[in-house]
């Protein structure tokens, strides 16, 4: 088995030395020997004497789960539109009502229903495609945070690949993201395949959230630190991302109220001293893997890093900053008098899932002396409980009024904008290792994939139509200085 550089940078083999096989881990419905098949590329097309593929054999037994992890993981091979030998499809052997229901929304998806938003954003999409070719246009591509809900995002990024046939990477120019969504910004923009990031994020999770001796933070930060430097090198400044301008948000706590900052790979054409007056710090004095450790910095979660925590505190969805900066920089340079004709030729927007509501008994703490705290000392921890959770939910929100602005703004100077985020029936915790919650949210993500395919259909036309990203991506020359 020959894996990527990046893979192996991480140590990924060594947590699979043992071969795990495909069929095994199905049959005994093993989550983490599933994980690790996937790990080591074993086919998912295979099939047996009777032409029964995975999928037959997983929905045969009843196996839900492992029937959705087989679909998520193996999407581009559409096996339950595949018939064994005796012309039936996955949902016609089963005995689970729930799992033929489950195949039959993947084989009948029905395009959402159309908007007045979805309406105008195809009107400017059929604009931009007709008219006459602008080598100045450029493709902004905004990724949230969320933790491990990280997978979710990429799946959007895979079906993009696949509709385009060639690496996302060559249709972006601007790429900004926060927390997870940082590292997958890194990731892209320094040549990763879109596999091997999935791999990377679903074998490293148990190094990463792996747990803390002390009550707060959660987790030891040992861990994912170990994760950055192995995969971005100890030496790599952000500068050495050249190809794309990459920008990650994140909060410096060491003052009240937080401080917005943002670390970039690029800064205006000018002397370092004049930008640096600006806001701008120099990308060649910033390490790449402390920039993706400070946006991951999630409170409760991990310990700040040098001052900085998540940049969820200010934007988990960084589209707007992203759109700012575009124009920030091109207003800037122009001022100076270096030409900056680049228009934005599309916003790419991308969740990692919108969670159910929660409801909250109350926020609300009266405490008049020492004793009523003794009285009321169950609603007191309750109510201390519910406002970390709507602080928290607070922070990782990303969709609504951050949306609505970014694409009225958009849409405002004749942009189009396009966002995905499905929503998940359950909620999907930012440190949840489990294989269970991870193959299902996968799965929603996959039905909604399915539903939206119109749209990622006329946003990749789109992307087709609008000049590509021709500067070289290459992971080993940008992580060369380690």
């Amino acid at each position: 088995m020959i894996q990527a550089e990046p893979v192996k940078r991480v140590g990924l083999d060594d947590l699979h030395k043992k071969p795990t096989d495909l069929k095994t881990a199905i049959e005994n419905s093993d989550g983490e020997g599933f994980i690790g098949a996937f790990i080591q590329n074993q086919s998912f097309s295979t099939t047996d004497a009777e032409g029964n593929t995975l999928l037959h054999f997983a929905a045969k037994r009843g196996n839900r789960l492992m029937v959705r992890a087989i679909c998520s993981f193996s999407n581009h091979l559409e096996l339950w539109k595949r018939k064994n030998s005796e012309g039936k499809l996955p949902k016609d052997v089963t005995d689970d009502p729930s799992i033929r229901r489950d195949l039959m929304s993947l084989e009948s998806a029905r395009p959402l229903a159309q908007n007045h938003h979805t309406k105008f954003n195809k009107q400017l999409v059929e604009k931009r495609i007709k008219e006459p070719r602008n080598e100045n246009l450029k493709v902004l591509l905004s990724m949230d945070g969320g933790g491990l809900r990280a997978i979710i995002q990429s799946m959007f990024l895979v079906e993009m690949e696949k509709e385009l046939g060639r690496p996302i990477y060559e249709h972006v120019h601007w790429i900004g993201g926060t927390s997870c969504g940082g590292i997958n910004a890194a990731t892209l923009a320094c040549g990763i395949g879109l596999i091997d990031a999935q791999k990377i994020f679903l074998t490293s999770r148990r190094r990463i959230f792996c747990g803390n001796t002390s009550m707060f933070p959660k987790h030891d930060p040992r861990g994912i630190e170990k994760i950055l430097k192995d995969l971005f090198g100890t030496k790599t400044p952000i500068s050495n991302i050249t190809a794309h301008k990459i920008m990650v948000t994140t909060a410096k706590v060491q003052s009240a109220p937080p401080l917005l900052y943002l670390f970039r790979s690029y800064a205006p054409r000018i002397t370092n001293k004049e930008f640096e007056q600006l806001g701008y710090l120099d990308p060649s004095k910033i390490l790449l893997w402390k920039a993706i450790r400070c946006t991951s910095a999630a409170p409760l979660y991990f310990s700040s890093f040098n001052g900085m925590a998540d940049g969820a505190i200010f934007c988990n969805n960084p589209c707007i900053a992203l759109m700012t900066e575009f124009f920030k920089l091109k207003k800037i340079e122009n001022h100076r008098g270096i030409k900056n004709n680049d228009e934005i030729g599309c916003v790419i927007s991308i969740g990692t899932g919108i969670e159910p509501v929660v409801p909250l008994n109350g926020i609300d703490i009266n405490v008049n002396n020492a004793f009523s705290f003794g009285g009321n000392f169950r609603e007191i921890m309750a109510s201390g409980k519910n406002l970390i959770t709507m602080f928290l939910y607070q922070c990782t929100t990303s969709h609504n009024v951050n949306v609505g602005q970014s694409r009225e703004w958009a849409h405002s100077i004749n942009v189009p904008f396009f966002r995905f985020s499905p929503k998940l029936s359950k909620c999907f915790e930012l440190d949840n290792v489990n294989p269970e919650i991870m193959f299902n949210s996968m799965f929603e993500t996959l039905i909604y994939v399915n539903q939206i395919k119109p749209e990622i259909v006329d946003l990749c036309r789109l992307l087709k139509a609008l000049p590509k990203n021709e500067q070289s991506c290459d992971y080993l020359k940008i992580t060369k200085n380690e």
